[in-house]
């Protein structure tokens, strides 16, 4: 299957920020190195389970890998100084055994948590995955991170595993956006769909 690209937006979110979503490309190792060094421990730990210093030369170049139906990542960032500053990142990988599911991550600056920028993420990463034929996002999370599991939850996912040190989720992914459930998250889910056009093929 042909990957269709997301074409670049400009969004506002809480306390008035304007950040641009865009698909990842590989110019962009520097910008997720630096995202990486505006992580606190604990958000790094959340990502990848791990207590992590840095990125490795060889996970910057897969993190920016050009995207494909089976592996996409889009990238948020925000305009200060008349420079780029990166402030969260989502991806899919489809999963080998299930073709229809995919697990996902999704990380946000510390500076730039708690403003809807993760759900947006996760509603790009939502509608695009739908268009490549898959149906469910599988989450791995820290049994810590009650923010993230709030928000799954929130959007209808259910708990697979349970599990030290995390857990997986289930979600499903509706080509409708009006099937998510009401509330914040399903506000931001929607105006996510709403804004993300896919180039055609």
């Amino acid at each position: 299957m042909a990957y269709r690209s997301l074409r670049p937006f400009d969004v506002e979110v809480r306390d008035g920020y304007r950040v641009s979503l865009r698909d990842v490309v590989p110019d962009d190792g520097d910008l997720i190195e630096l995202g990486f060094d505006r992580l606190s421990k604990r958000s790094r730990f959340f990502r990848f389970m791990v207590a992590k210093k840095r990125l490795t030369g060889r996970e910057v170049e897969q993190f920016a890998a050009l995207n494909t139906a089976d592996h996409t990542a889009f990238g948020a960032l925000c305009m200060r100084a008349s420079r780029a500053q990166a402030v969260g990142i989502a991806r899919y990988i489809r999963t080998s055994g299930e073709h229809h599911a995919a697990e996902i991550a999704i990380t946000v600056v510390d500076a730039f948590q708690n403003r809807g920028v993760g759900t947006l993420l996760l509603g790009v990463l939502a509608k695009v995955a739908k268009a490549h034929g898959i149906t469910e996002f599988l989450a791995l999370v820290a049994k810590e991170n009650d923010a993230i599991q709030h928000l799954l939850r929130e959007l209808g996912g259910t708990e697979e595993t349970q599990g030290d040190p995390e857990g997986s989720i289930s979600l499903p992914i509706y080509q409708d956006p009006q099937n998510y459930p009401d509330g914040k998250a399903g506000i931001y889910v929607r105006r996510a769909y709403a804004l993300t056009k896919l180039t055609t093929v």
